[in-house]
């Protein structure tokens, strides 16, 4: 990966080659673990940015280097006007270190879950550190050099654990798992190996990487990058690049866009899987119950069974009456025990009004479910085409609101040729009322509560809804607002010629001229 030892040190190299001279001119973070580093220098400017969020752990030069103007923190003030003397890598560890002519010192050790850039000064006190619970002083350095012999290196060896990869790892610290792969593969008998040629093969694979000057070689599934060409991976398609900071550059960039891609993969997948299971199901209870008989004949018979009782008062929640179309016949109705008999009468009417125009219109609801279903199985697998952060991007900025099939607001249809239109937030809501409903479509909003904006689309300039029809979409309204939980909530109707919007009041605030209020239940369809 990019915090490789060996990789860090000629980095380094190169650096301390070309940096020095450089001041400091700006320092902060811009997305979570990384610390951008912006650079004067007489020949162009520059930017360094460190990564410390394991498993994309690393240094690389970058070529933008303004910073944006939003979401981000400024970090490190004391280094600016600060020159760079000199870029080394401690001997014993992955730490890169920037020394300043004024005394200053950037440690960025470049190692485990823990991963941090570190300022302080000549003494080795830390001013500041990038990400939090920083340490008071620089820690110090491991130094685990390499076995001198090959006793040493058998020795060592016999007792180091786990697999044959990770065994060498222990003893030659510097390696990581590629590393260590190729010189197992160079020992002949990786499965059988001899510890002679197991040294031998380390040690040579060791000063190999120390006076490494040939191109960089990125591999690209898994991704892989090093200083020599792999011969594990030889057969492999490999990219190389002469300039080191070039090519640290693109593969770092390659990570962050494959760990941003992932990071946006999948909760996209589940969200999309998930929407359409539930519109699948929606339209399954649909068919279900367009395959049923409809309880309508039965609301309203209960409802005129009520009404030929003797009235009842509230506080019951069931009762036994005699049955007005079998005389001498008991049946059992269920109360609602807040009214009294001749208001569940009026309950048991409306429950057969809304069964009876739920009956009505369900063709054209389950229509509308399958066309949800299908725009979504088609965003589904439009996703599941997209392999890179690049086609993921693409894919959101032209991907339309799930199951909305391209359309805006929310709708419902509550009768041949009558839509209700409802924003879903404020913008919308002023969108909807402002450039979509027209002077005669009928305006709807929960009267003394916030509250979507909701719109009956007419048919034509003098279409004459029902009252039944009316009260329908004032109830949705009062739905989509605070009043959602209230028994019985004001509802305002007018029409649209009779709101319009002041200037400098709030996003989706309007004034109406003249309304009528409509006293409803909260209630989808």
């Amino acid at each position: 990966m990019l915090n490789n030892y060996y990789l860090l040190r000629r980095l380094a190299h190169v650096w301390d080659q070309s940096i020095p001279g450089a001041t400091v001119k700006d320092a902060w973070c811009h997305a979570p673990g990384e610390l951008i580093i912006a650079l004067e220098h007489n020949t162009a400017d520059t930017a360094i940015s460190f990564l410390t969020h394991a498993p994309i752990v690393g240094a690389f030069r970058r070529e933008d280097v303004g910073r944006p103007r939003r979401n981000t923190k400024s970090l490190f003030r004391t280094l600016r006007r600060q020159s760079i003397a000199r870029v080394s890598v401690s001997e014993g560890d992955r730490i890169l270190i920037l020394e300043f002519t004024g005394g200053l010192q950037l440690q960025a050790h470049l190692y485990g879950s823990r991963a941090n850039v570190l300022l302080g000064d000549e003494a080795g006190r830390v001013q500041e550190a990038f990400r939090k619970s920083g340490p008071a002083e620089f820690p110090q350095a491991r130094t685990t050099p390499e076995p001198k012999s090959l006793e040493e290196f058998s020795d060592q060896w016999s007792r180091a654990k786990g697999n044959l990869t990770k065994a060498l790892q222990r003893i030659y610290v510097r390696f990581n798992r590629d590393q260590a792969r190729e010189v197992m593969k160079l020992s002949e008998k990786p499965n059988l190996p001899d510890p002679a040629l197991v040294y031998e093969a380390a040690r040579g694979f060791h000063l190999r990487l120390l006076n490494a000057q040939g191109p960089l070689h990125i591999y690209q599934s898994p991704p892989a990058i090093s200083l020599i060409p792999l011969t594990e991976r030889g057969e492999e398609e490999v990219q190389k690049y002469s300039d080191l900071d070039e090519g640290i550059r693109a593969y770092a960039q390659h990570l962050l866009s494959a760990r941003a891609y992932r990071a946006q993969y999948e909760p996209l997948r589940k969200n999309l899987v998930r929407m359409l299971d539930k519109a699948e199901r929606s339209a399954e209870r649909m068919r279900m119950e367009q395959s049923q008989p409809s309880r309508a004949d039965e609301y309203e018979r209960i409802g005129h069974i009520l009404m030929a009782s003797p009235p009842l008062p509230a506080g019951a929640s069931r009762v036994e009456l005699e049955d007005a179309f079998h005389p001498g016949a008991m049946v059992k109705v269920s109360l609602d025990p807040a009214l009294n008999s001749l208001q569940n009468a009026e309950r048991y009417y409306s429950k057969a009004r809304k069964a009876r125009t739920s009956r009505t219109h369900l063709d054209t609801l389950i229509k509308q479910a399958k066309e949800k279903v299908i725009s979504l199985q088609a965003e589904l697998a439009e996703l599941e085409r997209a392999k890179t952060y690049k086609d993921l991007k693409a894919f959101q900025k032209g991907r339309t609101k799930p199951g909305s099939s391209g359309q805006p607001f929310r709708r419902y249809v509550l009768a041949s040729s009558y839509e209700l239109w409802v924003g879903r937030n404020a913008k919308e809501s002023e969108i909807l009322t402002l450039r979509h409903a027209r002077p005669f479509d009928l305006w709807f909003h929960a009267r003394g509560v916030s509250g979507a904006h909701a719109v009956l689309r007419l048919p034509k300039r003098d279409a004459q809804p029902s009252s039944y029809l009316i009260e329908q979409a004032a109830a949705i309204a009062a739905w989509h607002s605070k009043a959602r939980t209230s028994s019985i909530a004001p509802v305002i109707v007018t029409p649209k010629k009779y709101v319009r919007k002041v200037r400098g009041t709030p996003l989706g605030e309007v004034t109406v001229s003249r309304e009528e209020v409509v006293m409803v239940e909260p209630a989808l369809p």
